[in-house]
């Protein structure tokens, strides 16, 4: 008589929530239950009118009771819980639910193959992710669509994996400049690059007038010690708004230098490329070069080699969901300094190379330097002909080392293309 006055309540208890109206809605709909010593199978069998989904119980079921108090709880949630209070599992297929006992449904029946049509993700990418719920899964290399291999509980979670994936990625522009610096032409115009790369800021305040000050208006000039008046001010944005700033002094510095040629702007690019996807920027040449090699025939076999030789850069953005763009930058440059091997056929490169990963604004501007290079070259002046006797020449030749160092400066700016 207990178990029947219990049953009562519960339908009671639910009678004021509203069916769900598809399965979509079945997760969120509020469950108000309170129930003592009331068997499994009444207890799911109320869920299931009030939620609108259908429950498939195993024979296990039907000799379970349990006791559970629950107040405006969401369906999927009441579901698992007075599932797993009953010592019991449950997989979901579709609109229907199949409780039994957690080794019955790791039983996987009823295999069948399907056909995901993938939109914007890679099939071929989305295979081993796939292949965490499913053994057999393919990429169908004519098409950009998904063959698995699995059970209807098995294709439906799936197919909620494909949904949330499946996504149109985010594009980002990346601009790119690459400048070669010559610390020596520095040096002649009096330029401390070691102060030039704190980059540093002038700040001034809005204004000479008190009225001025009153209004927030920028100022036209910095006065004393101003940069020039093209470099406009920036408001800092703090609390009073009368703080403004200046362009960073290193632009100042490298306009200067490229006006008297210490600085060569060797690239100004714009590379688009997805989100997590690298772009690569190659300035330089590609050096053919053979390499023979004797087969255990004793046939000699020649093969063409490449080597890539300038300044490379790859980039990889990464996109956060607040505003900020993760950039992962490996800067290389490489130079031939001369050949090797039995016919002096192998360039010998000497290469600099840095990797760095920095996290800044969208649209913010970040510098990468350092990446010091010294080249030496040896000149040789000589008298015609009186030059070229040997011993004696010695006295009409003249001999002159210069050494070239230089800089490389790399400015990213990643920008989210809406």
């Amino acid at each position: 008589m207990r178990i029947s006055i219990a049953v009562v309540a519960v339908a009671l208890l639910l009678a004021g929530v509203a069916p769900a109206t598809a399965a979509t809605d079945f997760g969120d709909t509020p469950i108000t239950l309170h129930a003592t010593g009331t068997p499994l199978m009444d207890i799911l069998t109320v869920l299931s009118e009030k939620s609108g989904l259908n429950i498939v119980a195993s024979t296990d079921v039907e000799t379970r009771e349990i006791s559970i108090h629950l107040t405006n709880t969401p369906a999927e949630e009441a579901l698992n819980l007075i599932v797993r209070a009953a010592g019991l599992g449950y997989e979901r297929i579709g609109n229907s639910v199949l409780v039994a006992p957690q080794q019955q449904l790791t039983q996987e029946t009823g295999f069948s193959s399907y056909v995901i049509e993938i939109q914007y993700a890679d099939a071929f990418e989305l295979v081993p992710l796939i292949e965490k719920v499913a053994d057999r899964v393919a990429a169908d290399p004519g098409g950009n669509r998904l063959v698995v291999v699995a059970t209807p509980g098995m294709i439906d979670q799936i197919r909620s994996i494909i949904t949330d994936l499946d996504v149109p990625p985010v594009q980002i522009m990346l601009e790119t400049e690459v400048i070669e610096v010559s610390t020596d032409r520095m040096m002649e115009l009096g330029i401390d690059w070691n102060k030039i790369m704190q980059q540093t800021v002038i700040f001034a305040e809005p204004g000479r007038a008190v009225g001025e000050w009153l209004d927030r208006v920028p100022p036209e000039d910095s006065g004393y010690g101003e940069l020039p008046e093209e470099m406009p001010f920036v408001g800092r944005g703090l609390e009073m708004e009368s703080i403004y700033r200046q362009a960073m002094a290193l632009e100042v510095a490298l306009d200067l230098l490229e006006q008297e040629g210490g600085a060569k702007v060797l690239s100004n690019s714009k590379l688009a490329t997805l989100n997590n996807r690298t772009a690569e920027i190659h300035i330089g040449d590609v050096i053919p070069y053979t390499v023979s090699n004797l087969t255990t025939g004793g046939v000699m076999e020649l093969r063409v080699e490449k080597e890539r030789v300038g300044v490379a850069v790859s980039v990889t953005p990464r996109v956060a969901g607040d505003g900020h763009i993760t950039v992962m930058v490996e800067p290389s440059v490489s130079t031939i300094v001369g050949f090797r091997g039995p016919q002096d056929e192998i360039p010998w490169t000497k290469e600099r190379t840095a990797k760095t990963q920095v996290r800044v604004m969208d649209g913010q501007t970040f510098v990468i330097a350092g990446l010091l290079s010294e080249d030496e070259t040896e000149t040789i002046s000589k008298v015609p002909l009186l030059g070229d006797i040997p011993i004696l020449g010695y006295l009409f030749r003249h001999t002159a080392t210069q050494v070239k160092r230089s800089d490389l400066l790399i400015k990213i700016t990643p920008r989210i293309i809406p």
